[in-house]
């Protein structure tokens, strides 16, 4: 025995596949928006982590240059001047907060949808 649909539950399911692609499509959009966000958080984190493993060879300024490589190459919304590197003894500690802003463009018009805010910091002994 073979049931068909009637036309209001056809056009119930239609909505239903539209509102769900259209989830789809929002979560992929957003994803694809968000991750390099932290991609890049955890590449400076780990930049940072390396650094206080060899900063007995490095000058502040030597490690603020490296630092500041990978900042311009990730295209961080970050000056040099907010790297703070402390030495005291025998200990280094780098930090680095910024924040990174997922918009939407619509129109001529830029709509800030959340911020998100992200701080690394590394910490390591320095043989003296």
């Amino acid at each position: 025995m073979e049931q068909r649909l009637t036309r209001t539950e056809r056009g119930v399911s239609k909505i239903t596949l539209l509102v769900f692609g259209l989830l789809i499509a929002g979560v992929v959009y957003s994803s694809y928006r968000i991750m390099p966000f932290y991609y890049y958080y955890y590449e400076i984190q780990n930049q940072m982590d390396a650094l206080t493993r060899v900063a007995s060879t490095h000058t502040d300024q030597e490690i603020r240059k490296k630092l500041i490589y990978h900042i311009k190459k990730y295209q961080l919304p970050v000056s040099p001047e907010e790297i703070v590197i402390v030495r005291d003894g025998g200990k280094i500690e780098m930090s680095l907060e910024y924040d990174e802003v997922f918009y939407i463009t619509l129109g001529n018009k830029d709509y800030d949808i959340h911020t998100f805010h992200f701080h690394a910091y590394a910490e390591g002994d320095v043989p003296l």
